[in-house]
């Protein structure tokens, strides 16, 4: 059993195939339904984040950009939602938490019968813990395509995750193995192969086939492995086995500043990303790199990003906390940040510790105080777009 691992402080990478229109041989029928079928090794560092697994954009042009399927496990639970473009469709929870750090079948169809979302891990079926909207947005819809590990925004994708298996079908179950059916489409990527783990083998009208798929951005983050497991070097280059090759003269070098917005300081995650690109180990490709992140002092906005060893310029880049969406009958402490599932570019501070209610608030834009979300307390902020400076030079620490 082999895998593409997806390393831990993976940013943008996620491996997206050809997009493929419903009337080639490959391509799949139009309709509202999908079936998945993946093995995966999710790490525990992951066990608050929101990770995406699977995602497609279909629409009548190329490249797709209206209908998307997205399939992500947020905080532990698996989440399933469908947009017309920027228009949530539908959006459903389930309620049993993902097991962490073991490789796990997981099964998903979207479709009838109700409630119209399924979903299994290792054989268990998994309780519906909410649903709202329908079922009746296109998933297929013209060209087709898949996304595996990431989601249709640049940042951030999948990391600490480790993909064995995928099948995709466009039906609403998981039909005996014969596609004799001109309407029913199957594709399978076993990443057996280590010299093109991203083909897609296909199945349509009993005739086989063949799709590319890629690795987008960070290509250096996402590594082929024989096993079932994570592979022992699983940070993001640096090293050896695909990893970047960071130049140096083997001295400390470090980038530091503040971040305010405003006039006033901030907490930001901050990037350094080299300038230049750099090599990749045993390729002939090359990319830029992340060198280093952290967190801006709230006090004060200050960080200090160790560049070691690399003397190159570098890119900061300061992101503002997206947040995670929010839950239903969930507790929440101080500090916790939810978005509402309609994103409309504000996020929410927990600002008095509790549990939300049953049902979606009626989500506000008034910044001056906190409103109640069930017993808990929340401010409205506006998001602020990723904040970018450079080139800089890193400054070199004198040794001891």
């Amino acid at each position: 059993m082999a895998g593409l691992w997806f390393h831990q402080d993976n940013l943008a990478a996620k491996v997206v195939s050809d997009a493929i229109a419903d009337s080639a041989n490959e391509g799949m029928y139009y309709g509202e339904k999908i079936a998945l079928q993946m093995l995966v090794y999710i790490d525990s560092s992951n066990a608050s984040e929101t990770v995406p697994l699977f995602s497609s954009l279909s629409n009548t042009s190329n490249p797709p950009d209206r209908f998307y399927f997205e399939a992500l496990v947020e905080s532990g639970k698996l989440r399933l939602q469908t947009f017309d473009r920027n228009t949530r469709q539908m959006v459903g929870y389930f309620s049993e938490p993902i097991p962490f750090d073991q490789m796990i079948e997981i099964k998903i169809i979207h479709g009838n019968p109700y409630p119209y979302i399924h979903a299994w891990v290792n054989g268990t079926k998994l309780t519906v813990e909410s649903f709202s909207g329908s079922t009746n947005s296109s998933i297929v819809f013209g060209y087709f395509q898949a996304t595996i590990g990431g989601v249709r925004e640049s940042i951030p994708q999948s990391k600490g995750v480790l993909f064995s298996y995928i099948k995709i079908i466009n039906d609403n179950n998981f039909p005996s193995d014969t596609y004799a059916s001109y309407y029913v489409t199957e594709w399978v990527i076993d990443f057996e192969d280590e010299a093109d783990p991203f083909k897609v083998k296909t199945k349509r009208n009993n005739v086989l086939g063949e799709l590319n798929g890629s690795v987008t951005y960070q290509t250096e983050n996402i590594v082929w492995t024989s096993g079932n497991t994570p592979p022992a070097d699983t940070g993001g280059g640096g090293g050896s086995g695909g990893g970047i090759v960071v130049p140096g003269n083997g001295n400390t070098t470090q980038v530091q500043g503040s971040i305010t917005e405003n006039d006033l300081p901030v907490a930001r995650r901050v990037f350094a990303i080299t300038e230049a690109e750099l090599t990749i180990d045993g390729s002939q490709e090359t990319t830029q790199a992340v060198l280093a992140n952290a967190i801006s002092s709230e006090i004060d906005g200050s960080y200090t990003l160790d560049t070691s060893p690399y003397e190159g310029t570098v890119f900061v880049i300061a992101a503002d906390d997206y947040g995670t969406v929010w839950q239903p009958d969930t507790a929440y402490v101080v500090g916790d940040v939810i978005r509402p599932p309609n994103f409309q570019g504000y996020i929410y501070h927990c600002t008095l510790a509790g549990t939300t209610s049953s049902t979606e608030p009626i989500w506000w834009f008034e910044t001056d105080s906190s409103q109640s979300i069930g017993t808990a307390q929340f401010q409205a902020k506006p998001f602020s777009r990723p904040l970018a400076h450079g080139p800089i030079l890193p400054t070199i620490v004198p040794s001891a």
